[in-house]
């Protein structure tokens, strides 16, 4: 072997035997360096990987953002502004804030990088990327307090044209501005209670024809309210932990639980569609104003059955003679879910009563209110539900029904009940049932 070959050979097992120690002390940038040098990049453009430590030394400190650009070959930034790139940076600096400091970052192989991105595009209900964004490459930053094999707290993306450049994609990055800004304008409705402006984010969202435009002022209002009692979060404390042209989620860390007092954990989501709209999936819960409601006759008396242990005697003196009653032995199941033996059916004209109850040695039954079924006008819900009604008219009273599937559960003294709404092929209200929540088994 000539003295030259072997030359060469020793230093490149030199460089292989310090390029872990050299990884360790410098974020890996020596290794990445090397591996810069053996991509085939046209002269005057940068690898992917000079381009991605760009961005990140931007990402990481504020001052770098006007010197990282000024080294991005202008065909490489594809028409993007300072103020755009600019922008665009300090979102992912928002993003990556939370995690420390970024030690090194790696790119997604082509197989991991195609699922997330599908996964994107599915979520959005989105069938392919845009041309204009090119072949996206998948940078996930790694953190020095991450664990032995670091942890990604963001990703972010590089375009690559058919020639295999790298480059930023402007309809990329203006995309993903674009969506970024409308989640924080629906934010910044919420915060100076703008039920106009909040109504004109979200009437798109609604285009059946049950959704007039009383009802969706309604839901701006009820939405409005809910941030304004609910959230003890401020906007500055929002998490942004995945801000993409597909897909924005945001992650709100103190919100007070349906339970009224405990602190939870609330999740906003926007999907921007290929028509170029976007739908804002906001789970806003369902709450009572009064936090119970009652069961009315058509003379607007209230029917003081849930919570009482009733038997035949006085189940007549509260309601009258029912039409028919029946008594069946419960199954396994249901005799182990409600602690009772037997179900009394008891029918009235309008609304039918399920006791599980227990018998004595004479055959005579007794127990507690399991469900009701409100079939007809006779009676209501607080006096103002009843079937028949239309959704929109159910909407104008309780606006967040429809995101809870039109059922709801409330608290009548220390047990829970589920109202559970079904509807004809006219959008009317069929019946309404009335179940304990402990023996509720969702619709049949």
């Amino acid at each position: 072997m000539k003295p030259a070959v072997k030359k060469v050979l020793s230093l490149i097992l030199a460089i292989l035997m310090i390029a872990p120690l050299t990884c360790v002390l410098q974020g890996c940038k020596f290794v990445d360096e090397i591996k810069d040098k053996m991509i085939d990049v046209p002269a005057g453009y940068l690898s992917k990987q000079e381009l991605a430590r760009l961005i990140i030394n931007a990402i990481e400190d504020k001052s770098y953002t006007s010197e990282s650009f000024s080294q991005i070959p202008d065909v490489q930034l594809n028409g993007i502004s300072y103020s755009v790139f600019n922008e665009y940076v300090s979102i992912l600096r928002d993003m990556s804030s939370g995690y420390g400091k970024i030690k090194s970052f790696k790119f997604l192989n082509d197989k991991d990088a195609d699922l997330y991105v599908n996964d994107l595009l599915n979520r959005a209900g989105r069938d392919s990327v845009p041309t204009a964004y090119g072949k996206l490459h998948v940078v996930e930053p790694e953190y020095a307090d991450g664990g032995e094999d670091g942890t990604h707290g963001f990703r972010f993306f590089l375009s690559e044209d058919s020639g295999g450049v790298a480059f930023l994609s402007k309809a990329f990055v203006t995309d993903t501005v674009a969506a970024h800004n409308y989640l924080v304008h629906y934010f910044t409705m919420l915060e100076n209670n703008n039920t106009d402006g909040l109504y004109a984010l979200i009437e798109p969202l609604y285009d059946s024809d049950i959704y007039i435009s009383s009802v969706i002022s309604a839901k701006a209002r009820y939405i409005a309210e809910y941030y304004m009692l609910k959230v003890r979060s401020t906007p500055s404390e929002f998490v942004y932990d995945e801000v993409t042209p597909f897909v924005v989620h945001v992650f709100i860390p103190k919100v007070v639980g349906e339970d009224g007092e405990s602190i939870t954990t609330h999740d906003v989501t926007l999907y921007a569609g290929s028509d170029g709209n976007y739908r804002i999936d906001d789970n806003i819960p369902w709450y009572l104003d009064s936090g119970s409601i009652g069961i009315y006759d058509s003379s607007q008396n209230l029917i003081r059955v849930q919570g009482v242990t009733l038997n035949e005697s006085k189940l007549r003196a509260l309601l009258g003679d029912p039409i028919v009653i029946s008594k069946v032995d419960l199954k396994e199941d249901e005799a182990q879910a409600s602690g009772k033996s037997k179900k009394v059916r008891a029918f009235y004209n309008g609304i039918i009563f399920d006791f599980y109850c227990d018998e004595n040695n004479k055959g005579e039954w007794f127990g507690d209110l399991g469900d009701v079924v409100i079939y007809n006008s006779n009676y209501s819900i607080d006096g103002h539900i009843s079937p028949g009604m239309n959704k929109t008219e159910l909407l104008l009273i309780y606006p967040m029904i429809d995101e809870a599937d039109y059922t709801f559960t409330f608290a009548y003294g220390k047990t829970n009940y589920v109202v559970d709404f079904e509807f004809d092929d006219n959008n009317n209200i069929r019946y309404v049932s009335v179940v304990r929540a402990d023996l509720y088994k969702g619709r049949s």
